[in-house]
């Protein structure tokens, strides 16, 4: 998902658009220790995308707004684990699809395809399509779920 890096890179352009109090940010991801980094990572997410939009998390807002105006079944898939394999499977290939589709009409999608983790779905299902083990589709679609619940508070959305 979203590296330490990434986040530097993110607040240093805050900073240059002239953002208060980016610097500060910048000053605690780079004091963090992976023990308090997901604490750090939130908060500054949180920062970033209220002063600058984070494409993954208008992502998953369209992903909900879908599933709230009755189109799509995505999120729901995605936050209740479901533990049929091959619903499992559709969930996963429909992401996999949707993220395309959304990060093709973006400046920046190699960005957004690598915080979508793209890479690590299509190698999962393609990994499912040679052995027919569906034990890291199951995984990742826990790692998706985890990544939503994370950037739904970081938009608000949830209470920690």
């Amino acid at each position: 998902m979203i590296s330490k890096n990434d986040l530097i890179l993110m607040l240093t352009n805050l900073e240059d658009m002239g953002v208060a109090q980016s610097s500060s940010y910048i000053r605690k991801v780079l004091k963090s220790t992976s023990e308090d980094l997901p604490r750090v990572t939130i908060e500054t997410l949180s920062f970033i995308n209220a002063n600058k939009p984070l494409d993954i998390v208008q992502f998953y807002e369209k992903l909900r707004k879908n599933y709230n105006n009755k189109r799509s079944d995505l999120y729901i898939n995605i936050v209740r684990e479901i533990e049929e394999p091959k619903e499992v499977l559709t969930t996963l290939a429909a992401l996999n699809l949707q993220i395309l589709l959304y990060g093709n009409k973006l400046d920046k999608s190699e960005e957004f395809f690598r915080y979508a983790r793209a890479e690590e779905l299509t190698r999962v299902l393609n990994e499912y399509y040679k052995t027919y083990n569906l034990t890291n589709c199951f995984k990742l679609l826990k790692l998706y779920k985890l990544d939503l619940i994370c950037l739904e508070n970081v938009a608000g959305r949830r209470g920690l």
